[in-house]
């Protein structure tokens, strides 16, 4: 389990969880979050160690692979906890993809990764909240400026 931060580079405030028991994998992700500039990442090789994590900190996007051991636990325990949590979730082969398209709010990736691909989904993912959080700033101001 490691925590690591793109402090330098930080574009978007957020942090990402990465599940994946492939440490290359891991490692080449946290070079993609990085040049993404989202402020803070923690790697994890298991659904246990990812539980831990996900006691102790917030999670705005949670990246997994699901092939890994213990996905399906995983997966029904994050939605359930934190309904509003967006998954990036990998696949190995496009007949994986049914089962994942039952759910809200994930995002599909099909291994091999594609550095572009990834980093597309992971800015859009984080465009659209920081644009989300905007617009409710804007509403607060609105219903503030109306009741003076």
């Amino acid at each position: 389990m490691r925590t690591l931060s793109s402090a330098s580079y930080s574009q978007y405030r957020g942090r990402i969880l990465v599940v994946d028991q492939d440490d290359w994998c891991r490692e080449f992700l946290s070079q993609v979050i990085k040049l993404c500039g989202i402020g803070e990442f923690h790697l994890a090789r298991s659904a246990e160690e990812a539980s831990s994590l996900l006691e102790q900190l917030p999670f705005d996007l949670l990246i997994t692979d699901l092939n890994l051991p213990q996905y399906h636990q995983m997966l029904e325990d994050i939605r359930q906890r934190f309904p509003g949590m967006r998954l990036i979730v990998m696949i190995h082969q496009r007949s994986q993809m049914q089962h994942v398209l039952q759910l809200d709010q994930v995002e599909i990736v099909i291994k091999p990764l594609s550095l572009d691909e990834m980093a597309r989904k992971i800015r859009e993912i984080f465009h659209s909240k920081h644009r989300l959080k905007i617009e409710e700033e804007i509403l607060r101001l609105k219903r503030e400026a109306f009741r003076i």
